[in-house]
Formats: C-alpha cells, sequence, structure tokens
C-alpha cells in the first residue's frame, strides 16, 4: 500500500483546502448511503440511533478520521484502524478534542485480522485501490465480519475516464490530488469485486457511482445509477 504517500501529507489531513480535499467533499454523499443501507439492513432496529448503539463498526483505512468521526458523532461505536502511526496521531488528538470516543489503532487488516476480532459492519472507503492484492484485502474483510453483517466499499472504477478523471486531471493538470496517489492498474470494476466476494457466499447489496460537482471553492458529489469513476456499494452476508 501507498502509505508513505498518506503520511507526508498526514499534517494537513483536516484542512479543507489541502491533499485530502476531494475525500472531505465526498464525506457526506457516502455517509448518506451508508446510513440508507444500515437502515435497510438492520430495519427491525427502526433507527440509526439505536443501530449504532447495538453494532459493532470497524472503518479499514480510517486515515485521519474523516468517517470515523462522523460515525462517531451520530452515537457509533467504532473501532478505527489505519497502517499510518502519523494519521492516527492526528485522529486520536481530534476525538480526544472533541470528546469523541473513537477506538483508534495503528494497524493494517492483515495484522489486525489476527487478533480474531468480529464486526457487524465493516466500511472501507477509498482504500481498496491502494493495495498490492485486492482480492486478499477483500479476504482479510470477510474473515472479520459477523454473520449477518453488511460490508460497505468506496473506490474507483478502471476504465478510460477515471485515468483522465482521476490522473491526468486531478493530479497531473489540477494537482487537487497529490500526484502519485493513485496507480490506474490498481482501480477494480465493480463486478471483480461482486464476482470475488460471491466465492466467500457474500452477495451485492446496492451499488451507486460518486461523481463530483464543482462548485466556486470546493466539490458537491451527487449519487448517480451510472458508474462512470467513483463508485460506492454494500455487500451481505
Amino acid at each position: 500500500m501507498q502509505q508513505s504517500i498518506f503520511d507526508k501529507f498526514s499534517e494537513k489531513w483536516w484542512d479543507n483546502d489541502g491533499p485530502a480535499k476531494l475525500l472531505h467533499s465526498m464525506n457526506k454523499t457516502r455517509m448518506f448511503f451508508i446510513q440508507e443501507r444500515l437502515l435497510n439492513k438492520y430495519y427491525s432496529l427502526k433507527n440509526l440511533k439505536t443501530i449504532f448503539e447495538k453494532k459493532k463498526i470497524l472503518d479499514v483505512g480510517c486515515g485521519g478520521g474523516i468517517l470515523s468521526e462522523a460515525l462517531a458523532k451520530k452515537g457509533a461505536n467504532v473501532v478505527a484502524i489505519d497502517a499510518s502511526k502519523s494519521l492516527i496521531d492526528i485522529a486520536k488528538e481530534r476525538a480526544l478534542s472533541q470528546n469523541l470516543k473513537i477506538n483508534y489503532k495503528v494497524a493494517n487488516i492483515e495484522n489486525f485480522k489476527t487478533k480474531n476480532f468480529k464486526f457487524d459492519i465493516i466500511i472501507s472507503l477509498e482504500v481498496i485501490e491502494h493495495v498490492d492484492n485486492y482480492k486478499l484485502f477483500l479476504e482479510n474483510i470477510f474473515s472479520l465480519l459477523n454473520k449477518n453483517g453488511i460490508i460497505i466499499l468506496s473506490t474507483i472504477d478502471r476504465n478510460l475516464f477515471s485515468y483522465l478523471s482521476t490522473i491526468i486531471i486531478a493530479e497531473n493538470l489540477l494537482r487537487i490530488v497529490p500526484k502519485g496517489t493513485h496507480d490506474w492498474n490498481k482501480y477494480i470494476k465493480p463486478y471483480e469485486i461482486v464476482k470475488h466476494a460471491e466465492k466467500f457466499g457474500i452477495i451485492l447489496d446496492k451499488k451507486a457511482g460518486l461523481f463530483p460537482v464543482p462548485l466556486v471553492k470546493d466539490y458537491r458529489w451527487i449519487r448517480t445509477n451510472k458508474i462512470s469513476s467513483n463508485y460506492i456499494l454494500s455487500l451481505l452476508n
């Protein structure tokens, strides 16, 4: 995984105009999807507050805590892991300053797996496109999922448009993403994730495209039925 790239800009992780700008801008749209799928999955619990109180959540590749904080502010019970100590340190400091109870740990999915913990909800956003072996990454996630659980992933489709938009434009021309962040060859098509998951009895629940709309100083991400580059999906066992 390209951890050194993220370590380099860890101190600017929470700068809304910094290197993680796009991650910040898309989090609201990703959260809407997450909440929708959790309510659909655990409809018998009636509301998000009850779901968050009763279900154990793992945030894989949490970075500086963008998603973990959003979940914790809604009362979620979150364990969050990342291989970058510098990012985890920043995340811990922020959680302490806001009195948020988030269990941050320096770990990757491979060594965390050996601790034999299980979770009801596992979320990994914009991470799988940075790993060397996405199939092994998925298998490690599957091994940590409780029965009747849900997995939510977001990543980037591998096609010509994603190459032009995320690497040529975002990295090389506009420089809104640090150069070298992405490797187009590691992008994953939705069907590749779904096909591998099915081998382990895990099936697709929902998928949606995520598309950025430029604003004056930021981006607003909209959810679409068509996947052109970024997408988010949920899987059930």
